[in-house]
């Protein structure tokens, strides 16, 4: 068996899985399946999970590509938007609120380095499915779909300005939350309290007493003090990064 890089570029294998060669099928999973797999994974937790989106994607876009249409020279970028819908479409099967299909209906050349390249994917939507239901909501409905106020209000039982100003608290949950996701868990004790408040307390959205109990716990603590150094830096980038569900 060759090897996936000794393979023939997509193009070929495209045009021979479309004379009906359906090892040229194989030979294209061996070479997209694992950064396809690294890309699930930002979704998907569970590596079950992630296995099968990757089968379902494959097996749609081979069986297109196999009944004569599809991509016809880069087979990634039609991979990555296949499973960013089917995330799309199992999310809301399981939750009735669209978390997932960021990426435009028609594949771009950059697609693929969209998906592969945002290190910080995975945290944000980690981030974002510990907020409250309703600020999930409002922040798909205006920041993903780009409702207006007024258009989101009626969805949320909201005046326009009330959906404002609940979006404006769910982009600083969204910020708080995406810090906190990066605090590793606390070996010692006494560490435990001060960490599981430590997003909120960088962002600086804690009351003067709470802040005043980490801080000092901060000031004593050579491992939480290393923490909350590498959560500041990555307040410092939230403008350009976490700020907004679609990066």
């Amino acid at each position: 068996m060759r090897n996936a890089d000794e393979e023939p570029p997509d193009a070929v294998l495209l045009a021979a899985l479309r004379a009906g060669d359906l090892d040229a099928g194989g030979a294209l999973f061996r070479r997209h399946a694992e950064p396809l797999r690294r890309t699930a994974a930002a979704w998907a937790k569970q590596p079950a999970e992630r296995d099968d989106l990757v089968a379902e994607t494959f097996a749609r876009v081979l069986a297109v590509v196999y009944a004569g249409g599809g991509p016809v020279d880069d087979l990634r970028p039609y991979l990555v938007v296949t499973l960013r819908n089917l995330v799309s479409r199992w999310s809301r099967q399981r939750s009735r609120v669209e978390l997932c299909e960021t990426v435009p209906e028609t594949p771009s050349s950059g697609a693929d380095e969209l998906a592969l390249h945002r290190s910080n994917e995975k945290l944000v939507w980690s981030a974002y499915c510990t907020l409250p239901g309703r600020w999930r909501t409002v922040l798909w409905r205006t920041e993903a779909e780009g409702d207006t106020p007024t258009e989101a209000a009626p969805l949320l039982g909201l005046t326009p300005n009330s959906v404002s100003a609940l979006a404006m608290r769910a982009r600083e949950g969204l910020r708080q939350a995406y810090l906190q996701v990066q605090v590793p868990d606390a070996e010692e004790p006494v560490c435990r309290e001060p960490r599981r408040r430590m997003g909120a307390w960088v962002r600086g959205a804690l009351s003067p007493r709470r802040a005043s109990a980490v801080a000092d716990h901060v000031a004593g603590c050579g491992s939480c003090r290393t923490v909350a150094s590498g959560l500041d830096e990555a307040n410092r980038e939230l403008p350009g990064s976490a700020a907004r569900l679609t990066g």
